[in-house]
C-alpha cells in the first residue's frame, strides 16, 4: 500500500511538473507569436504577395486556382500549393482583412511548432525538462520569431514536417508501426502546404531502418502504407487541377518552379569554385544566423553518438537529409534550414540539460518570472518586436485609393519591381505598370524575373507625355530628375521617403 502512494505520488509530481513547464512554454510562445502583431507592415516579396493571394480566393471564389491580384506574369499562381492560402482566406473570412489578420496563420503555426519541440523531445527522452529547456532553446532563437510572425509559409512546413517526424518515434518507441501512416499524412499535407521539402521524411526512415539494421520493416504494408500516402495526400488539388486546368500544374508548378529551384532558377555558375562556394552555402549561414545554438547543438551530437542512443539518430538523420537535400538544389535561402530546427533545439535541450542540472530549479523559476514579465511587457510597453521597413504604402492607402481608379495602374519609378507588385495590389489594390525595356540585370535566357519597373528618364519621360499617370518615385531619385520631367510632374502627396505625382500630360 505504502508503495503504491509513493508512486502515485511521484506520478503527481511528474504530472505537475509537465505542466509547470508547458504553462511557461505556451505563455512566451503565445505571447511571442501574437503579441504586437498590428504594428509592423507586410513585407514584400513574400508577406504582402501571400496576403493579396489569399484575398483573391475569396474575391474570385475560385479555390482550386490561386492568382496574383495585378501581377500579369502570375495571374495563375503555382509558385506553391494551396493549403496556406487556403487557410489564410478562411482566417480572412472568419477575423476580417488586415495586416494583423494576415499574420494570424503563420504565428499559429509557429504556437504549435514550439508545442511540438516540447512534445518531441518528451516522447524521445521521457524526460520532462529535456522538453522544457528544449522548446526554450526554439523560443530563444530570433530567427524563428522573425519567420514566424509573418505572413509565410515556413512555419506550416517545419510543422508537418516536425509532426511526421513525432509519429514516427512513436512508431519506433512504442513498436506500433501503424503510427507511420500518420507520419504519412502528416508529409503528404505538408506537401500540400509548401511542397517538396516536407518528404525528408521519406528518406529518413528507411535510412534509420537501414542504420538499425531493421530491413525487414523496409518491405512491411506499414512502410509501403506509408509512402503511398505520402504521395497521395497531394493529389486531392492535383488532380482536379488536371481535370480543369489541364496541365497547368505541371508544366507552372512541377516544371517551372520545383525543377526551375532544383536547377538554380536564374543562377548562372561559370567556375567551378562558385560551385563548390554554392555546396557549401549552408555552413556560414548555420553559423551566423543560428548562433549561439548552431555550436552548443554540436555537443549534444558528440554525446548522442558517444553514447549512441539509437531513437536520438533520428533526429541526427533528420539535420543530414534536410542539410544536404537543400545542398543539392541549386536555389537556396538561408531560413531553409529551419526545416531540421525543432530537432536540433531538441538535441540542444539534451546537452543543456546536462550541463545546467545543478541548477534545474532555479533555471525553471527564473524562466517562470520571465514569462510573465515578458506577458506584462507585451502587454503594457510600446516595445516593438518586428521591425517596420515599408510603412508608407500603409499610410498611403486611403489616400492613393480616394484619387486613383480601381481600373488605373501605379507607375513606380526606379524601384524593384516584384516588391512593388506584391505592396501595391495589397495596400492600394492597383495594378503597376511594368518597363517595355529589356531587363538589363537578368540574362535573356532566363525564365523568370524579367520584369521591371521604369528606370530611365527617357521612359518615364515617355510615359507620363503620353498619358495621365500616377507616380511612385524615392525623394532621392525625384531630385536627380531633369528639370523637364519634374516640370511634368506634380507632388501630390509626400509621406516617408516617398512622393506620389500626379503626371501633366499633353
Amino acid at each position: 500500500m505504502l508503495f503504491l502512494q509513493q508512486k502515485f505520488c511521484n506520478l503527481f509530481i511528474d504530472t505537475m511538473k509537465v505542466y509547470f513547464y508547458l504553462t511557461i512554454i505556451i505563455i512566451f510562445s503565445i505571447f511571442g507569436m501574437f503579441g504586437k502583431l498590428s504594428v509592423a507592415e507586410l513585407q514584400p516579396l513574400g508577406s504582402a504577395a501571400h496576403a493579396a493571394i489569399s484575398r483573391e480566393i475569396l474575391r474570385t471564389g475560385d479555390w482550386l486556382t490561386l492568382h496574383w491580384p495585378h501581377c500579369d506574369e502570375f495571374k495563375d499562381f503555382y509558385q506553391f500549393p494551396p493549403l496556406f492560402f487556403w487557410l489564410q482566406a478562411i482566417t480572412f473570412k472568419i477575423f476580417g482583412i488586415s495586416d494583423t489578420t494576415a499574420k494570424y496563420v503563420s504565428s499559429f503555426f509557429g504556437v504549435l511548432v514550439i508545442l511540438l519541440t516540447f512534445f518531441l523531445a518528451k516522447i524521445i527522452s521521457n524526460d520532462e525538462y529535456i522538453s522544457f529547456l528544449s522548446s526554450l532553446t526554439l523560443i530563444l532563437h530570433p530567427y524563428f520569431f522573425k519567420h514566424s510572425r509573418k505572413c509565410e509559409l515556413e512555419t506550416g512546413l517545419i510543422f508537418f514536417i516536425t509532426l511526421a517526424i513525432l509519429f514516427f518515434i512513436i512508431s519506433e518507441k512504442k513498436q506500433k508501426p501503424w503510427l507511420l501512416l500518420l507520419s504519412g499524412l502528416s508529409s503528404g499535407s505538408g506537401f500540400l502546404y509548401k511542397g517538396p521539402p516536407s518528404y525528408c521524411i521519406l528518406a529518413i526512415v528507411p535510412i534509420y531502418y537501414f542504420l538499425t539494421k531493421q530491413y525487414k520493416k523496409i518491405f512491411s504494408i506499414q512502410f509501403i502504407l506509408f509512402l503511398l500516402i505520402s504521395l497521395l495526400v497531394p493529389l486531392v488539388w492535383i488532380i482536379p487541377q488536371l481535370i480543369y486546368k489541364g496541365n497547368a500544374v505541371i508544366e507552372k508548378f512541377f516544371i517551372n518552379q520545383i525543377l526551375w529551384s532544383l536547377q538554380g532558377r536564374s543562377v548562372r555558375y561559370v567556375s567551378v569554385l562558385e560551385r563548390i562556394k554554392n555546396y557549401l552555402f549552408f555552413v556560414p549561414v548555420f553559423f551566423s544566423y543560428y548562433l549561439p545554438w548552431s555550436i552548443t547543438g554540436i555537443f549534444g551530437v558528440i554525446k548522442i553518438i558517444k553514447e549512441r542512443l539509437n531513437l536520438w539518430f533520428i533526429l541526427l538523420i533528420w539535420v543530414v537529409v534536410v542539410w544536404l537535400g537543400f545542398t543539392i538544389a541549386g536555389y537556396k535561402d538561408d531560413y531553409y534550414l529551419l526545416a531540421f530546427w525543432p530537432g536540433w533545439c531538441v538535441i540542444n535541450g539534451y546537452i543543456f540539460s546536462i550541463w545546467t542540472k545543478s541548477i534545474k530549479d532555479f533555471l525553471s523559476k527564473t524562466f517562470a518570472v520571465l514569462s510573465i514579465l515578458f506577458a506584462l511587457i507585451t502587454i503594457l510597453t510600446p516595445v516593438k518586436f518586428d521591425k517596420i521597413r515599408n510603412p508608407e504604402f500603409r499610410d498611403m492607402a486611403e489616400f492613393v485609393k480616394s484619387i486613383v481608379k480601381e481600373d488605373k495602374k501605379i507607375l513606380p519609378y526606379n524601384l524593384f519591381y516584384y516588391d512593388m507588385v506584391a505592396l501595391i495590389p495589397w495596400y492600394w489594390d492597383r495594378g503597376v505598370i511594368k518597363s517595355s525595356l529589356p531587363n538589363p540585370k537578368v540574362p535573356p535566357d532566363a525564365k523568370a524575373w524579367k520584369e521591371h519597373c521604369v528606370s530611365t528618364e527617357e521612359e518615364l519621360l515617355k510615359l507620363i507625355s503620353e498619358d495621365t499617370q500616377y507616380v511612385l518615385i524615392n525623394k532621392e531619385d525625384f531630385k536627380n530628375l531633369s528639370q523637364k520631367v519634374k516640370d511634368k510632374l506634380e507632388i501630390v502627396y509626400e509621406k516617408g521617403r516617398f512622393y506620389f505625382c500626379i503626371s501633366k500630360s499633353l
